[in-house]
C-alpha cells in the first residue's frame, strides 16, 4: 500500500509542475496536514523528498518554500537539459521498439490537431508526454530520471515558452523533425534535433527573461 507521504509528495509535485504552487510559496506543515487530513509527520517526509528532488527549499526554523532559481540558474538548466535530451533522442533512435515508435508517432499526430487549433494548454500537456516517451525510449533509467528531474524543476518557468502570445507552430515543426529522425533510426539527427528544440535561442533569450521578470517579479538575476 502506498504511504501517505508518497501520495502527498506526488500531489504536491504535480502542483509545482503545473504552477499551482509557485516558486517561493510557503509550505506550512500545519496547513498541509489539515488539507491532506494527516499528521505533520508524512508532510515532513513529503517535503524532505521534494527537497531531495530540488523542487523545494528547506529553511532552518522556518517553513519550507517551493524552490526558486535565478535567471542564470534557469539558463544553465536549459543548457544541461538540452544535452541530456539530445542523448535521450540519440539512444531512442537506436533502441526504441516498433511499438514505442508507433506511440510517439500517434502522439505527434494527435498534437497536430491541437497545433492547428492553437490549443496551447492541451498541447502543453501532451508535450510533457512527448518528451517522456523519448526519455523512456532511451532505455537508460539513470538518464531518464536525470532528465525528468531537471525538467520538473524548470516546469514553472518553461511554461512561459508556450503560453500566449507565443505560438506553438515552431515547437510542433521541431517535433516533426525529431519524430522523423527517431522513426528513421538516425541517431545523430535525432540528437541534434532535440538539442536544438530544447535550447534557448539567442533571439528569444531577452524575451524569455522579460517574461520571467513579469511572471515572477521576485526572481533574481
Amino acid at each position: 500500500m502506498e504511504k501517505h507521504a508518497d501520495k502527498i509528495r506526488k500531489s504536491m509535485e504535480l502542483e509545482i509542475i503545473a504552477g499551482k504552487l509557485r516558486p517561493g510559496d510557503k509550505l506550512d506543515e500545519l496547513s498541509l496536514a489539515e488539507r491532506y487530513n494527516v499528521s505533520r509527520t508524512p508532510i515532513r517526509e513529503a517535503i524532505a523528498e521534494l527537497a531531495a528532488e530540488g523542487l523545494v527549499e528547506t529553511r532552518p526554523r522556518r517553513s519550507a518554500i517551493v524552490a526558486t532559481f535565478s535567471i542564470q540558474q534557469i539558463i544553465e538548466m536549459y543548457e544541461v537539459l538540452a544535452v541530456l535530451e539530445g542523448l535521450c533522442a540519440n539512444l531512442a533512435a537506436r533502441r526504441m521498439s516498433e511499438e514505442e515508435r508507433n506511440k510517439l508517432n500517434t502522439l505527434h499526430t494527435k498534437m497536430a490537431k491541437l497545433f492547428k487549433n492553437d490549443n496551447w494548454a492541451q498541447y502543453y500537456q501532451m508535450d510533457l508526454s512527448f518528451h517522456h516517451l523519448i526519455y523512456a525510449g532511451s532505455h537508460n533509467k539513470f538518464l531518464e530520471q536525470e532528465a525528468i528531474s531537471i525538467r520538473n524543476r524548470m516546469m514553472p518557468y518553461r511554461r512561459l515558452y508556450m503560453e500566449p502570445p507565443h505560438r506553438i507552430e515552431v515547437p510542433y515543426k521541431e517535433h516533426t523533425r525529431i519524430v522523423e529522425a527517431i522513426t528513421n533510426g538516425d541517431a545523430i539527427e535525432a540528437e541534434e534535433a532535440l538539442k536544438d528544440h530544447s535550447s534557448l535561442r539567442a533571439d528569444s533569450i531577452s524575451d524569455f527573461i522579460s517574461a520571467l521578470n513579469r511572471k515572477f517579479p521576485e526572481i533574481k538575476n
